[in-house]
């Protein structure tokens, strides 16, 4: 009987230790991915305070090397923020100042998610203020957006996105240059098959746009809903020097503005055109276009200054056709040429039109 007993004890026993063995098994399991986690977030924590720190101390070297070379940003109440994925610079104010050149904008914005870090969407408020001492730009908006893409070599693409701009600019002509539009867009990317020319390709759109000067060679005051691509050569970036001096770099090393498309529409008015642009030695622009058009007998009328002849040259040159759907057809029209100061349509001088020097 004691060693039946003593056998039933020794029996129990095992039991006890094996399910002592399951119970702590099944706990590890359960409380493993648990503890994975919380690794992996202690870790993603360490690493985002760690990016957060190298990039203050790179926007810091940033400024250091841009104050030697003249140009003076000033970013008040600068925060860094963004955990645990993204990472955001926050200026209240922006401004830059080198030489006459100054500029000065509202809050900033500016995020890079941490996977992702070469892209750079920035959110910027305005009123814009720009200037050179000579030529003023003022800018307001409801709301504006970039994008920077950079790439190991340099830039990648960067794109502008702008609701309601409204902009203003003195002192590069004779009189104050205003126009505004319900939608902006602009798109900027280095052209990769003309490298050596220093070329660029911008895209920009604009959807009801106010454009008085427009309003004034063609006629009619609807707003205008405006594409132009355009590759630019010499191009070089932003040198914190007045504008004038930037233009006369651009002009003296021959840069030249292809214009790839330009599709222009104003109430019935229809125009596309190509060709080119630069400026001439007296700093006026200048350049050459194949067009398009509909319902530019007011441009015509001012190229003759009479309206019935404008209009009856327009009928000659077809202005006034009509597509199967009733909308005004497009017709080929005399090479548009800017010349010595001048706007001529084929033969025929606009009268009252004279380009000014831009500096």
């Amino acid at each position: 009987m004691t060693m039946d007993k003593a056998g039933l004890n020794e029996g129990a026993g095992l039991d006890e230790t094996e399910t002592f063995e399951v119970t702590r098994g099944s706990r590890f399991w359960l409380y493993a991915p648990v503890t994975l986690l919380a690794l992996v977030a202690i870790a993603w924590s360490a690493a985002w305070f760690v990016i957060k720190g190298r990039t203050v101390e790179r926007l810091d070297a940033w400024v250091a090397a841009e104050a030697k070379g003249g140009r003076q940003w000033a970013c008040p109440n600068r925060t860094v923020a963004g955990f645990p994925f993204r990472v955001e610079v926050v200026c209240e104010t922006l401004s830059l100042k080198q030489g006459n050149v100054s500029a000065s904008l509202g809050r900033v914005e500016s995020v890079a998610q941490v996977y992702q870090p070469r892209l750079v969407i920035t959110e910027i408020e305005g009123p814009l203020t720009l200037t050179d001492g000579v030529v003023t730009v003022k800018g307001t908006w409801d709301l504006m957006q970039t994008s920077v893409h950079a790439a190991p070599d340099g830039l990648q693409r960067a794109s502008l996105v702008a609701e309601a701009p409204n902009f203003t600019v003195t002192g590069l002509a004779p009189t104050e240059i205003g126009t505004s539009s319900a939608h902006f867009e602009a798109h900027l990317r280095p052209n990769p098959s003309r490298a050596a020319e220093g070329a660029y390709d911008v895209a920009i759109s604009s959807r009801q746009a106010k454009i008085p000067a427009l309003d004034n060679l063609i006629g009619g005051g609807e707003p205008t809903d405006l594409q132009l691509d355009v590759t630019a050569t010499k191009a070089q970036g932003f040198r914190g020097r007045p504008a004038v001096e930037e233009l006369e770099r651009w002009r003296a090393a021959d840069g030249k503005v292809d214009v790839l498309m330009l599709s222009l529409t104003k109430g019935n008015r229809k125009l596309e055109g190509k060709g080119a642009l630069w400026l001439d030695e007296l700093h006026r622009p200048a350049g050459q276009f194949e067009i398009a058009a509909a319902g530019l007998e007011g441009l015509l009328g001012n190229a003759t200054g009479n309206k019935a002849a404008g209009a009856l040259i327009g009928a000659l040159l077809g202005q006034g056709q009509r597509s199967a759907n009733g909308q005004p057809k497009l017709v080929p029209m005399p090479p548009l040429r800017i010349d010595n100061g001048k706007l001529a349509m084929g033969p025929f001088v606009v009268p009252g039109v004279r380009l000014m020097p831009l500096y």
